[in-house]
């Protein structure tokens, strides 16, 4: 597992440098205001600081441990299906709006990924998106997707 984490981590360094550099190239801040490149700049020095100390930790740990496959822990299948979650979330955002994909994404989120009852699962999902609609529609004037409510002019 040490020389796995090392060369993977070696990996994320070179990923992270070849992020940090075309975010320079895109503009990280201007005296009046942030650039596009300074968020995708900022992952990516994070991505090479956490990847520097995951070779630091592997190198000075004694023991080489054995880990099992990532495919045989357990609840894995979480991780696969808050990805597909949030990949058909972002496909669908504007054909069934803000208010509809969110409640379904977090209702499916919160149903099968965190094992909640489908009452506290529609409860939670229909409480947090009327708070972020009404933050980012109302408080911050964020322009959303109305989808299917489009009629009625929520």
């Amino acid at each position: 597992m040490k020389k796995s984490d090392i060369l993977c981590s070696l990996f994320l360094v070179a990923i992270g440098t070849i992020f940090c550099v075309s975010a320079l190239r895109l503009g990280i801040a201007r005296p009046s205001a942030p650039g596009p490149g300074l968020i995708p700049f900022g992952a990516a020095v994070l991505l090479i600081l956490f990847s520097l100390g995951t070779i630091v930790e592997a190198a000075l740990s004694s023991k080489d441990k054995q880990a099992p496959p990532v495919m045989l822990r357990e609840r894995s299948w979480a991780v696969f299906l808050v990805l597909v979650v949030l990949f058909l979330y972002a496909l669908f955002m504007n054909r069934l709006g803000f208010v509809v994909a969110t409640f379904l994404a977090l209702t499916c989120l919160f149903r099968l990924s965190e094992g909640q009852t489908w009452r506290t699962a529609l409860g939670a999902s229909a409480l947090t998106t009327l708070v972020t609609y009404l933050l980012f529609a109302y408080a911050l004037g964020v322009s959303l997707p109305q989808g299917l409510l489009e009629f009625t002019r929520f």
